[in-house]
């Protein structure tokens, strides 16, 4: 199985609302959303994003056979020199087979680009998964809130 990796751009959006509908419903426990608020919704954040060409925020995307199959969001934190990453998501047919891992790697490839200093994200503290995935990409916890785990990411400079 072949994989390729690009950033989504307006072409893309109509599978990148499929994609992100499925998560919700496969995956609620995964995100701040849900499935039935954001289904009802005419565009979706990163639809809207994706349609303008927003510059400031990108959407990462996997593909197999050329079917969408993972998500990444990358939202930039102006002043604060750092990308939140958002709407994670491999599809679970498709999990196993480092897909999240090159979607992290195409994320660092993107923050030293724009020449930010760090990746975060907000992750529930029950997802034992995703939040060992993280740790072992390098990802360092900062804080924790009731049921949710700041995380850290800053590539090492040479």
């Amino acid at each position: 199985m072949e994989v390729q990796y690009k950033v989504l751009k307006a072409e893309d959006s109509r599978a990148y609302r499929e994609l992100r509908l499925e998560s919700l419903r496969k995956n609620p426990e995964a995100f701040g959303s849900d499935y039935q608020t954001q289904s009802q919704l005419s565009k979706l954040f990163f639809e809207e994003v994706l349609e303008t060409g927003s510059r400031n925020h990108v959407v990462l995307g996997a593909l197999c056979e050329g079917k969408l199959v993972g998500l990444c969001g990358l939202l930039s934190q102006g002043q604060a020199q750092s990308l939140e990453l958002v709407q994670m998501f491999v599809a679970p047919e498709c999990r196993g087979q480092s897909i999240g891992k090159a979607l992290l790697s195409k994320a660092e490839s993107i923050l030293q680009s724009r020449h930010e200093d760090s990746l975060t994200l907000t992750v529930y503290t029950d997802n034992e998964a995703a939040i060992r995935s993280y740790e072992s990409f390098g990802f360092t916890r900062v804080l924790q809130h009731d049921n949710e785990i700041t995380m850290k990411f800053q590539p090492e400079t040479s």
